[in-house]
């Protein structure tokens, strides 16, 4: 499929990776590899300098928006993947306890059940119910003597959103760190009041960002001693380039190699655009189009929702009862054009406990601020058929 035919079909994988991308991302990512092309921060000439103040502007546009005081907390990873596995790898001691929830993505889970052969550390996990709703009571049980909890801010299968704020309140109580993976929640809920309450936000640019893939990052809040956490990478810097040993200020401690300066561009240019726009338009409006497809399937004969209970981002899942998951999304693909996910979503957790496990997954239907109401109204229709046939 050509870029230039995506008007011809409806987009509904978002909280895989958003598409298309903001209003002018691509144009800065060919003007940097047409135009500029030098590594920031490494050599005196005009072409690295550039390059060096899209990076600090790229650092401080994400700080504001999330409301961080000194940017220089912003670091910059490949992924939100990397920025989880930078804070669990550097911050975890021997025998060290963490709290996790029923409900998380395999971007926590796997780390931290390496983490348990190598480290010995324990995991504790918050009951969710069905409707992915956190037992908070529970919570005060687990969390006491926890050094770390560790949590998805919004549920990559249900879109159900994380009590973050009364969780922060009890962690806190306790001694512990909050790190939140906001990859489903960055660009597409308001954050600035999240990260007050939290002591480490990992993101990606690919997702609600409507960046390039390629670029994420581990924000630290102000107030977070970063001496007591280890670099998870190695490297040049540009900085300090006579000592053999990493640097131990910010943000160089912590980004070894070369940055992915394309993508970065890309991703000063949505953040520019997202600001604008202003992220709780942005979460009213998917919040509308989810609304719209539970109105228009609620009671339609074969399609079972998964509903939850408490505030929700805009990503729903249901199943077609008399429909295999592999063939509903071939059907929705080949003959609708409807582009959705099937199957487990790198979250088997979040399965088991809305009871979609043993029947492999779910089919998630995640828009974005680029579909239409329109193409939801399509999406109602073709659903309803393939569940009638």
């Amino acid at each position: 499929m050509q870029t230039q035919d995506f008007q011809k079909y409806i987009y509904l994988d978002n909280a895989a990776t958003t598409f298309p991308k903001a209003p002018g991302v691509k144009e800065a990512v060919n003007v940097f590899l047409k135009n500029i092309g030098a590594i920031p921060g490494r050599s005196g000439h005009a072409l690295s300098i550039q390059s060096g103040r899209i990076l600090f502007q790229t650092r401080r546009l994400l700080a504001d928006l999330l409301g961080l005081k000194d940017c220089k907390r912003v670091l910059f990873t490949l992924n939100a993947t990397m920025a989880i596995n930078t804070l669990l790898q550097g911050f975890l001691k021997p025998n060290d306890i963490v709290v996790t929830t029923q409900m998380e993505h395999n971007a926590i889970k796997r780390p931290l059940n390496a983490l348990k052969e190598t480290l010995n550390i324990e995991v504790r996990e918050i009951p969710c119910n069905s409707e992915h709703v956190v037992d908070l009571k529970s919570a005060k049980e687990l969390l006491k003597g926890a050094k770390l909890l560790a949590c998805t801010h919004i549920n990559n299968v249900s879109g159900a959103i994380t009590p973050i704020e009364e969780l922060a309140k009890i962690a806190h109580a306790n001694g512990g760190k909050i790190l939140l993976d906001g990859a489903q929640s960055v660009g597409c809920v308001p954050m600035q009041e999240i990260m007050q309450q939290v002591d480490f936000l990992a993101l990606s640019a690919h997702k609600g960002l409507l960046s390039p893939m390629g670029v994420g990052a581990l924000l630290m809040s102000d107030s977070f001693d970063f001496n007591t956490l280890s670099p998870l990478v190695f490297g040049g810097t540009g900085s300090a380039s006579e000592e053999e040993i990493q640097p131990y200020f910010l943000p160089d401690k912590f980004e070894g190699g070369t940055p992915n300066m394309h993508g970065i561009s890309g991703l000063k240019v949505g953040l520019e655009w997202i600001i604008q726009k202003g992220v709780e338009n942005i979460h009213a409006y998917e919040l509308h189009l989810r609304n719209m497809l539970i109105q228009g399937l609620n009671n339609a004969k074969n399609i079972k929702i998964y509903h939850t209970k408490g505030d929700s981002s805009g990503i729903l899942s249901l199943t077609i009862l008399n429909c295999a998951l592999s063939e509903a999304g071939m059907r929705l693909s080949n003959e609708y054009g409807i582009y959705v996910r099937v199957g487990l979503h790198c979250s088997p957790s979040s399965h088991k406990t809305l009871g979609s496990f043993t029947s492999g997954g779910t089919i998630r239907l995640s828009p974005g601020i680029f579909n239409t109401e329109s193409e939801i109204e399509t999406t109602i229709w073709a659903l309803r058929h393939i569940a009638k046939n």
